[in-house]
Parts: C-alpha cells; sequence; structure tokens
C-alpha cells in the first residue's frame, strides 16, 4: 500500500502508518526522510497532548513534541512542522481515540503560524508548549 492509496476516514493500524510512511512506529510526530513526510498523530484518549479542534474555522491546534519541560519551535519536529511550508516536507494527520485504531484525515498544512500556550506536562507541571494550527488540505 501507498500513500495515494490512503482513504480519508478509514481506520489503519500503527504497522500499516509504519510500513506506508517509512517512519517510526512511536510518538505523535514521526519524520520520515524515505517519503519527505510528517505524520501527526493526534490522541484523545488519556494523553497528555491537548489538540483540539476549533469546529467553527475547522482548524487543528496541534500540540508540538516534547511531553516534560518547555516546548521549543527549534526542538526536532517542532521545527519540521513549523517550516513545513517551505521545507517541502508532505504533512499527514491520523487521529485516534482508541488505542491501536488510527483514523486517516489526510494531508494538513499550517493554516496560521505556531503560537505558545500553558498546559500541564506528563509530570503535571505547568510549561510552555508550542501549538500549530493545522488544516486540511481539500
Amino acid at each position: 500500500m501507498q500513500i495515494s492509496d490512503l482513504h480519508i476516514g478509514e481506520a489503519y493500524t500503527n504497522r500499516e502508518i509504519v510500513e506506508i510512511f517509512k517512519c517510526g512506529n512511536m510518538g505523535g510526530m514521526r519524520r520520515s526522510k524515505q517519503t519527505n513526510t510528517l505524520v501527526l498523530i493526534a490522541k484523545y484518549d488519556n494523553c497528555y497532548r491537548k489538540n483540539r479542534w476549533d469546529e467553527q474555522t475547522k482548524i487543528l491546534n496541534f500540540m508540538g513534541m516534547g511531553k516534560i519541560g518547555d516546548q521549543s519551535l527549534t526542538y526536532a519536529q517542532n521545527r519540521t512542522l513549523a517550516e513545513s511550508g517551505t521545507n517541502g516536507v508532505k504533512v499527514y494527520l491520523f487521529e485516534t481515540f482508541d488505542a491501536g485504531v488510527y483514523q486517516y484525515c489526510g494531508e494538513v498544512m499550517l493554516a496560521a503560524q505556531p503560537f505558545e500556550a500553558s498546559e500541564p506536562g506528563a509530570d503535571g507541571k505547568m510549561r510552555k508548549v508550542i501549538m500549530f494550527p493545522l488544516r486540511r488540505l481539500d
């Protein structure tokens, strides 16, 4: 199966995502240099990540990478996503509400500049996080 074979709204396994995108099998931001893609996993089940959809604007505010302590815009895949408008990396979004089931949402892009917010980390302590406003490409 290839990226072009994916269908919006269909569910895929973690293994399928790894095989299709040639990316890692863990984390909410998975970079693949082989396919020149960044796979984003928006989790909603008992997760420290506070990803939020704005139903009016159809924009997902996706929390950046890093579980504990302040996040940085220049850290790892946060930088890849922040520069995705100019670095040639295609960004794809999956959502998961149940462990092991990933619903494909399609290709996404930054809808606005990333911004800072305050959220608790995995350790419960407040910290600075980077939020990426994303919208689907149709």
